[in-house]
């Protein structure tokens, strides 16, 4: 079906959604591990990322559907700062057998949370349309395993190696070789049956009943 708003239209929405989400970035503090991202939870550079010790291991954590980023509801972080949590919905979906999956019926909450260094993701779908829907899901990412001083912009004459992923059925492993001979590395794995999986992204197609929830 085309956009009835038109392909310019739609890229300036996306552009109004992007100045919105880097205007409010969300934190999570748990000991010596940090995370800083938009509203839509997403991760793309900058000033965002996932930090420990002092140096950012995860620079880029995206989420799309049907190729697509969600669209926006809401995101808040719990009063007790345990929690972040993004409301996000679908955008009309590419038809599937005979049925076409409507915008706004598929419900994306991205709920995180830190806890003795690692980052934790729960993602539930729930289907309020009178159709079963198949959703497709791909998360991005990397790690540029820059330091505190280089993501606020302070450069250095030399850095140390990223070395190639390691990937396995349900997840990869990002590493990276210092100057003074220290790896430091970053495992992301999977709960859930993957459908395709890269050194930069995972795959996943979900069937969610009518009414259901996954």
């Amino acid at each position: 079906m085309k956009n009835p708003l038109g392909t310019d239209a739609t890229e300036q929405a996306h552009k109004a959604d992007d100045e919105t989400a880097t205007q409010n970035l969300f934190v999570l503090v748990n000991n010596n591990t940090f995370l800083v991202a938009n509203a839509f939870g997403d991760l793309y550079g900058g000033d965002v990322g996932l930090f420990h010790q002092d140096t950012r291991i995860l620079s880029y954590y995206r989420l799309t559907v049907a190729g697509e980023r969600p669209s926006l509801l809401s995101a808040t972080v719990s009063q007790d700062n345990v929690y972040f949590i993004s409301h996000l919905t679908n955008h009309p979906l590419p038809a599937l057998g005979e049925e076409n999956t409507p915008q706004g019926v598929l419900h994306i909450e991205r709920k995180r949370f830190l806890w003795d260094g690692r980052l934790f993701e729960c993602i539930g779908l729930t289907n309020y349309s009178d159709q079963p829907s198949v959703m497709p899901l791909q998360l991005q990412f990397a790690g540029d395993f820059l330091d505190l001083f280089e993501v606020r912009g302070s450069s250095r004459a030399r850095r140390g190696t990223l070395d190639a992923p390691q990937i396995e059925h349900s997840s990869v492993l990002l590493s990276y070789c210092g100057l003074d001979q220290q790896r430091r590395s970053m495992a992301i794995s999977f709960s859930e049956s993957v459908q395709g999986i890269s050194g930069g992204s995972a795959s996943f197609q979900v069937e969610i009943d009518a009414h259901g929830k996954e």
